[in-house]
Protein backbone atom coordinates (compact mmCIF):
# COMPACT_ATOMS: atom_id res chain seq x y z
CA UNK A 1 0.00 0.00 0.00
CA UNK A 2 2.67 2.49 1.08
CA UNK A 3 4.81 2.27 -2.94
CA UNK A 4 0.76 3.08 -4.13
CA UNK A 5 0.55 5.84 -2.64
CA UNK A 6 3.50 8.01 -3.81
CA UNK A 7 2.74 6.50 -7.30
CA UNK A 8 -0.87 7.80 -7.36
CA UNK A 9 -0.33 11.19 -5.69
CA UNK A 10 2.71 11.31 -8.99
CA UNK A 11 -0.06 10.31 -11.05
CA UNK A 12 -2.63 13.01 -9.65
CA UNK A 13 -0.36 15.95 -9.56
CA UNK A 14 0.59 14.81 -13.08
CA UNK A 15 -3.16 15.28 -14.24
CA UNK A 16 -4.20 18.34 -12.25
CA UNK A 17 -1.16 19.75 -13.88
CA UNK A 18 -1.57 18.74 -17.28
CA UNK A 19 -5.50 20.01 -17.06
CA UNK A 20 -4.05 23.04 -15.43
CA UNK A 21 -1.72 23.97 -18.35
CA UNK A 22 -4.00 23.90 -21.44
CA UNK A 23 -6.79 25.46 -18.93
CA UNK A 24 -4.26 28.46 -18.73
CA UNK A 25 -3.66 28.59 -22.53
CA UNK A 26 0.17 27.63 -22.14
CA UNK A 27 1.19 26.01 -24.83
CA UNK A 28 0.84 22.02 -24.82
CA UNK A 29 3.66 19.76 -25.14
CA UNK A 30 3.64 20.08 -29.10
CA UNK A 31 7.28 19.18 -30.41
CA UNK A 32 8.45 21.82 -32.43
CA UNK A 33 5.86 24.44 -31.19
CA UNK A 34 6.04 26.95 -28.66
CA UNK A 35 3.86 29.82 -26.97
CA UNK A 36 4.79 32.20 -29.85
CA UNK A 37 3.82 29.50 -32.23
CA UNK A 38 -0.22 29.47 -31.00
CA UNK A 39 -0.34 33.25 -30.55
CA UNK A 40 0.57 33.64 -33.88
CA UNK A 41 -2.22 31.70 -35.21
CA UNK A 42 -4.57 32.71 -32.99
CA UNK A 43 -4.05 36.20 -33.45
CA UNK A 44 -3.40 35.75 -37.53
CA UNK A 45 -6.73 33.68 -37.45
CA UNK A 46 -9.21 36.68 -36.68
CA UNK A 47 -6.59 39.30 -37.99
CA UNK A 48 -7.19 37.46 -41.95
CA UNK A 49 -10.97 36.40 -41.20
CA UNK A 50 -11.32 40.47 -41.10
CA UNK A 51 -9.26 40.85 -44.23
CA UNK A 52 -11.69 38.41 -45.82
CA UNK A 53 -14.60 40.61 -44.83
CA UNK A 54 -13.62 43.46 -45.56
CA UNK A 55 -12.33 41.91 -49.04
CA UNK A 56 -15.88 40.52 -49.76
CA UNK A 57 -16.96 43.97 -49.94
CA UNK A 58 -14.40 45.13 -52.73
CA UNK A 59 -16.66 42.78 -54.86
CA UNK A 60 -20.29 44.07 -54.18
CA UNK A 61 -18.93 47.80 -53.95
CA UNK A 62 -15.45 48.39 -56.01
CA UNK A 63 -15.76 50.89 -58.89
CA UNK A 64 -11.73 49.28 -59.59
CA UNK A 65 -10.98 46.44 -61.45
CA UNK A 66 -7.33 46.49 -59.25
CA UNK A 67 -9.13 46.52 -56.22
CA UNK A 68 -11.63 43.75 -57.21
CA UNK A 69 -8.50 41.39 -58.17
CA UNK A 70 -6.58 42.26 -55.07
CA UNK A 71 -9.62 41.62 -53.05
CA UNK A 72 -10.07 37.89 -54.66
CA UNK A 73 -6.78 37.33 -54.58
CA UNK A 74 -7.06 38.19 -50.42
CA UNK A 75 -10.03 36.16 -49.87
CA UNK A 76 -8.28 32.83 -51.68
CA UNK A 77 -5.06 32.99 -50.18
CA UNK A 78 -6.20 34.12 -46.57
CA UNK A 79 -9.11 31.90 -46.33
CA UNK A 80 -6.23 28.90 -47.39
CA UNK A 81 -4.26 30.15 -44.35
CA UNK A 82 -7.12 30.74 -42.04
CA UNK A 83 -8.05 26.45 -42.31
CA UNK A 84 -4.00 25.91 -42.26
CA UNK A 85 -3.83 27.59 -38.79
CA UNK A 86 -6.57 26.34 -37.22
CA UNK A 87 -5.91 22.95 -38.13
CA UNK A 88 -2.63 23.43 -35.75
CA UNK A 89 -4.40 25.31 -33.13
CA UNK A 90 -6.49 21.97 -33.02
CA UNK A 91 -3.59 19.88 -33.50
CA UNK A 92 -2.52 21.76 -29.98
CA UNK A 93 -5.29 21.58 -28.32
CA UNK A 94 -5.32 25.55 -28.14
CA UNK A 95 -8.20 27.64 -28.73
CA UNK A 96 -9.46 29.17 -32.11
CA UNK A 97 -10.60 32.53 -31.47
CA UNK A 98 -13.41 34.09 -32.94
CA UNK A 99 -13.39 36.64 -35.11
CA UNK A 100 -17.04 37.32 -34.83
CA UNK A 101 -18.61 40.39 -32.70
CA UNK A 102 -17.20 43.90 -32.35
CA UNK A 103 -14.33 42.58 -29.66
CA UNK A 104 -12.30 41.44 -32.69
CA UNK A 105 -11.96 45.15 -33.65
CA UNK A 106 -9.88 46.09 -30.56
CA UNK A 107 -7.04 43.93 -31.39
CA UNK A 108 -3.96 45.27 -32.25
CA UNK A 109 -3.74 45.44 -36.11
CA UNK A 110 -7.44 45.27 -37.01
CA UNK A 111 -9.50 47.46 -38.99
CA UNK A 112 -11.90 49.36 -36.28
CA UNK A 113 -15.47 48.85 -36.48
CA UNK A 114 -16.23 52.49 -37.92
CA UNK A 115 -14.32 51.61 -40.60
CA UNK A 116 -16.25 48.79 -41.58
CA UNK A 117 -19.15 50.63 -41.33
CA UNK A 118 -17.90 53.01 -43.48
CA UNK A 119 -16.73 50.52 -46.29
CA UNK A 120 -20.18 49.15 -45.80
CA UNK A 121 -22.00 52.40 -46.69
CA UNK A 122 -19.75 53.86 -49.57
CA UNK A 123 -19.76 52.39 -52.82
CA UNK A 124 -17.74 52.72 -55.94
CA UNK A 125 -14.71 55.43 -56.12
CA UNK A 126 -15.27 56.63 -52.65
CA UNK A 127 -15.11 52.61 -51.25
CA UNK A 128 -11.92 52.15 -53.55
CA UNK A 129 -10.46 55.50 -52.00
CA UNK A 130 -10.72 54.04 -48.65
CA UNK A 131 -10.71 50.89 -49.09
CA UNK A 132 -7.14 50.83 -50.36
CA UNK A 133 -5.25 52.40 -47.83
CA UNK A 134 -7.23 50.66 -44.99
CA UNK A 135 -6.17 47.75 -46.54
CA UNK A 136 -2.66 48.79 -46.92
CA UNK A 137 -2.31 49.35 -43.18
CA UNK A 138 -4.23 46.03 -42.25
CA UNK A 139 -1.57 43.75 -43.96
CA UNK A 140 1.22 45.74 -42.74
CA UNK A 141 0.33 44.81 -39.37
CA UNK A 142 -0.19 41.37 -40.56
CA UNK A 143 3.02 41.35 -41.82
CA UNK A 144 4.48 42.64 -38.25
CA UNK A 145 2.79 39.67 -36.80
CA UNK A 146 4.82 37.53 -39.32
CA UNK A 147 7.86 39.07 -38.24
CA UNK A 148 7.01 38.59 -34.60
CA UNK A 149 6.80 34.69 -34.82
CA UNK A 150 10.24 34.44 -37.33
CA UNK A 151 12.09 35.85 -34.52
CA UNK A 152 10.54 33.65 -31.44
CA UNK A 153 9.00 31.13 -32.95
CA UNK A 154 9.97 26.78 -33.26
CA UNK A 155 7.36 25.63 -35.64
CA UNK A 156 9.55 25.45 -38.72
CA UNK A 157 5.52 25.45 -40.74
CA UNK A 158 4.90 28.42 -39.26
CA UNK A 159 7.58 29.97 -39.84
CA UNK A 160 7.39 28.92 -43.34
CA UNK A 161 3.94 30.25 -43.75
CA UNK A 162 5.11 33.79 -41.40
CA UNK A 163 7.94 33.99 -44.11
CA UNK A 164 5.16 33.46 -46.84
CA UNK A 165 3.24 36.06 -45.18
CA UNK A 166 5.85 38.61 -45.34
CA UNK A 167 6.69 38.00 -48.87
CA UNK A 168 3.27 37.89 -50.28
CA UNK A 169 1.49 41.13 -47.94
CA UNK A 170 4.59 43.04 -48.59
CA UNK A 171 4.18 42.78 -52.64
CA UNK A 172 0.29 43.15 -52.20
CA UNK A 173 1.28 46.51 -50.09
CA UNK A 174 3.83 47.70 -52.84
CA UNK A 175 0.85 47.34 -55.24
CA UNK A 176 -1.62 49.33 -52.94
CA UNK A 177 0.63 52.17 -52.06
CA UNK A 178 1.75 52.52 -56.05
CA UNK A 179 -1.96 52.41 -56.64
CA UNK A 180 -2.72 55.24 -54.21
CA UNK A 181 0.08 57.40 -55.87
Amino acid sequence: MRRRLPMALFGLVVWVLAGCSTATGAAPATPGANQADITFSQQMVPHHQQSIQVANLASERSASEYVKATAAKIVKAESAEVRTMTGWLQSWNAAVLPAAGHAGHAMPGMITEGQVAALQNLSGAEFDKLWLPLMAEHLRNGVAMAKTVLSSGEHAETKALAQEIVGNQTAAIDEITAQLS
